[in-house]
């Protein structure tokens, strides 16, 4: 089981780099069996520690079924930030 894991994680990490960038990284894996999928979080490191930004879904053959873009990784990021000064300023 450790080995299938760490192949869905290889494959979540070399998309990020090739597709997003090295400010973000790969996370957890779990199976989702309602959609037959392997899920794999993304993470942004911040000065506010680690985020969650969304997750990358991996068919069994090592395929991307599902990820966010670029675009909404940044939205989601910029909101999960204002969100936290918000609270640290309170």
């Amino acid at each position: 089981m450790l080995i299938c894991i760490k192949k869905y994680m290889k494959t979540a990490k070399e998309y990020l780099i090739e597709n997003i960038g090295e400010l973000v990284s790969a996370g957890d894996v779990y199976y989702d069996a309602q959609q037959n999928t392997w899920n794999v979080k993304i993470l942004a490191k911040t000065p506010h520690g680690i985020l969650i930004l969304g997750e990358i879904r991996i068919d069994e053959n090592k395929n991307i079924v599902d990820v966010p873009t670029k675009e909404t990784l940044l939205c989601i990021l910029k909101a999960k930030l204002h969100d936290d000064r918000v609270l640290i300023d309170v």
